[in-house]
């Protein structure tokens, strides 16, 4: 991490948990691993002291450590990445309330606040504690501080309302969990990236059985990378009984694995034991949690997934429009549980002709024909096309794709080898060759062939052609085909928010999400709008022409001189110079000097190629966001410390909602300009966020 993501996450832990456990951070993020005596040397507090902030960070994730030091001493290391998290703790309540509910933002703003937490110790939340800590971080996103102080005046001693019992509890918990907004606390969350390494390679066995040592090598680091991954998300045992939790079957942990079930539990480590799950009535639970030793924390990775869908989202909408992003949303929420991170491993870059989807999550038609049948405005904002206008070519095999272009280019090649008629001849014969035109177009058999092509004719039946319909219309009646030309809306757009699987791939019709090339469009759109706001419109012109060139041409940044950028962005060139003088300060784009004689670097005789690094732009703007959430913050604190009186007689809790009684009207003032305020900065440090999340984690 960098210097500021560390400033950052300090600030954060010492705006939330104080100044002690801040100074005990601070030391582990600046000095690294630390053993205790490394700790007192470092902080000059006591051991006492350093002993109840380990308890506090390490219970809240922010503090990793590990025993397998060889001098027997637990090493501690800071975790910069929970930490930034807190951030987000807010933006996590919220997102749960608008998914799942009030009760399930409730029970995940009360595991945010205890880091980790059995069933059973949440389940006993009901009865309230006044020695637990006030739910504080439920403003640190959108969401206005007087918003959420008037939804959690049931939590606001740490415990969670009691007007829900205990089979809602683990109903809701069961449905956190199919929906992996929660997950298993296991070992390896609490240890460092390096010792998990070291723990998964002394696990994971050798397979001696190949000849070759180096293809030996290569299937033991897979192996070792498949056990950190079931680690940290869950092995397919424990997926199984979650997916089995969220259908309403009453299966348990070792019914998903199969008759083998002890050995298989001891190899995958996943002591995920019982899902009791009610079904068979309308009034039974979706899936109730029964076991209560399990400990339960929460699943960054998987807000991160729904975060940058919210992202997705919102681009189809400002790119087609709301009701086709209505589509995209219901098909990306279907699509979720196929996903365990949010970052791609694709590497490959998709090409119209070499298209590679057997690693992407599909989607078919049928999953999404309940959302059509319930939404009926959907064919509101279609228009009706002409079917011989529609050309569905691209849904067909890319290798049947190239050979129709190069029957197409021998052809045209033909043509013209046989002769094409002069000028005079063509401005004679258009008369004549119109009505042949026109007759051809109307021909039955091409009108027929138009009509039949569907991606899966044997299951979607195209409209009838005969003269007493209309043949020159889609059935916009039907749900599957009014939810078909959204979909092929989606497919067709530039950004290609969907890939049509071909039919040899699938036997029924599927629909591929290129989350990787998805990432990209969100991340270039980010950058263009950083640098459009603080150079303006012509600079974003410019990102625009060197990100073009740099997508076309083979080279990877390709450059461009003065001259050539004049001519392409239509700018002058003495506005042109100072523009990009200023991004270039600011890091925004790169420049190359290439003498012309050699050595001597004469302005002169000196070539200026101007490029823009993607990558190295969006590091730089992921700085410059982590410097103005440290600002942020630290200016958040000196606000509060103006107006402290009245803050802290304010949340009294015999003052909370009676305001108006027990403060002066001065006071009152004070307090609505004092969160007026705080609401603005928080809403800015979330906004930031929102950046972050594509600049890094998308």
């Amino acid at each position: 991490m960098s210097e500021y993501a560390t400033q950052l996450a300090i600030v954060l832990v010492n705006e939330i948990y104080g100044d002690l456990p801040s100074q005990v951070f601070g030391a582990l993020a600046f000095h690294g691993r630390l053993a205790f005596p490394g700790l007192l040397h470092h902080t000059r507090c006591s051991s006492t002291e350093i002993r109840h902030s380990l308890v506090v960070l390490t219970q809240q994730h922010l503090v990793l450590w590990s025993d397998t030091d060889d001098s027997g001493q637990a090493i501690f290391e800071a975790d910069l990445t929970n930490a930034y998290a807190l951030a987000r703790s807010g933006n996590y309540v919220r997102l749960t309330k608008k998914q799942r509910g009030d009760f399930a933002g409730d029970i995940i703003s009360k595991i945010n606040i205890l880091g980790h937490v059995r069933v059973a110790d949440l389940i006993k939340t009901k009865s309230g504690r006044p020695d637990e800590p006030p739910a504080f971080e439920e403003f640190l996103g959108h969401d206005s501080y007087l918003q959420a102080n008037e939804d959690f005046t049931n939590m606001s001693n740490g415990s969670i309302s009691r007007d829900h019992s205990d089979t809602e509890f683990r109903t809701t918990i069961g449905e956190l969990l199919s929906g992996r907004l929660l997950c298993r606390l296991h070992d390896s969350y609490v240890r460092p990236a390096a010792d998990n390494l070291i723990e998964a390679e002394r696990v994971v066995p050798r397979d001696t059985s190949f000849q070759h040592k180096k293809q030996e090598q290569a299937v033991w680091e897979l192996a070792v990378v498949k056990k950190l991954e079931d680690w940290k998300y869950g092995s397919k045992g424990e997926l199984k009984a979650l997916s089995a939790c969220a259908k309403g079957t009453k299966r348990t942990f070792e019914e998903a694995d199969g008759p083998s079930n002890t050995k298989k539990r001891k190899l995958i480590d996943s002591p995920l034991d019982v899902l009791a799950v009610t079904s068979g009535s309308a009034h039974s639970a979706v899936g109730a949690w029964s076991n209560d030793d399990i400990v339960l924390r929460i699943n960054h990775e998987q807000f991160a997934i729904i975060m940058r869908n919210q992202q997705l989202v919102q681009l189809a909408e400002e790119s087609i429009g709301p009701a086709t992003s209505h589509v995209y949303a219901e098909l990306l929420q279907v699509a979720e549980p196929q996903l365990r991170k949010c970052k791609d491993e694709f590497n490959t870059v998709y090409e119209d002709d070499e298209v590679d989807i057997k690693d992407m999550p599909q989607v078919s038609t049928e999953e999404l024909i309940s959302f059509s049948q319930t939404n009926p405005n959907l064919s509101d904002s279609l228009g009706h096309a002409d079917l011989r206008k529609i050309k569905l070519d691209f849904l067909d095999h890319p290798k049947k794709v190239k050979r129709r272009r190069q029957s197409e280019d021998s052809d045209s090649n033909e043509a013209q080898v046989e002769g094409a008629a002069s000028p005079d001849e063509d401005e004679g014969a258009s008369d004549d060759t119109s009505s042949d035109m026109e007759a051809i177009d109307h021909d039955s058999d091409s009108i027929k062939a138009n009509a039949e092509y569907s991606p899966h004719t044997s299951k979607h039946k195209t409209p009838d052609t005969t003269p007493d319909s209309t043949p020159n219309t889609i059935n916009s009646k039907s749900p599957d085909n009014i939810l078909r030309q959204h979909l092929l809306l989606l497919a067709e757009h530039p950004n290609r928010f969907l890939i049509p699987v071909p039919r040899a791939s699938s036997p029924v019709e599927k629909w591929a999400i290129p989350y990787h090339s998805l990432s990209k469009v969100l991340l270039h759109n980010a950058l263009v709008s950083i640098t459009t706001s603080r150079f303006g419109p012509l600079a974003g012109r410019l990102i625009r022409i060197l990100s073009t060139h740099a997508s076309t041409d083979s080279d990877i940044n390709p450059k461009l001189d003065e001259k050539m950028l004049v001519i392409l962005s239509l700018i002058p060139q003495k506005q042109m110079r100072t523009l990009l003088h200023s991004m270039h300060r600011a890091g925004h784009i790169e420049l190359q000097e290439i003498p012309k004689d050699g050595n001597q670097r004469r302005p002169g005789t000196t070539m200026f190629f101007w490029f823009f690094d993607a990558e190295r732009a969006r590091r730089r703007m992921l700085e410059e966001c982590y410097r103005s959430m440290t600002r942020l913050v630290q200016r958040a604190r000196v606000e509060r410390e103006g107006v402290k009186g009245v803050v802290e007689k304010s949340e009294r809790t015999d003052v909370v909602g009676r305001e108006e009684e027990f403060l002066a009207e001065e006071e009152l003032e004070a307090l609505r300009e004092w969160r007026e305020k705080e609401e603005r900065i928080w809403g800015e440090v979330g906004r930031l966020d929102g950046l972050v999340a594509v600049l890094r984690d998308f």
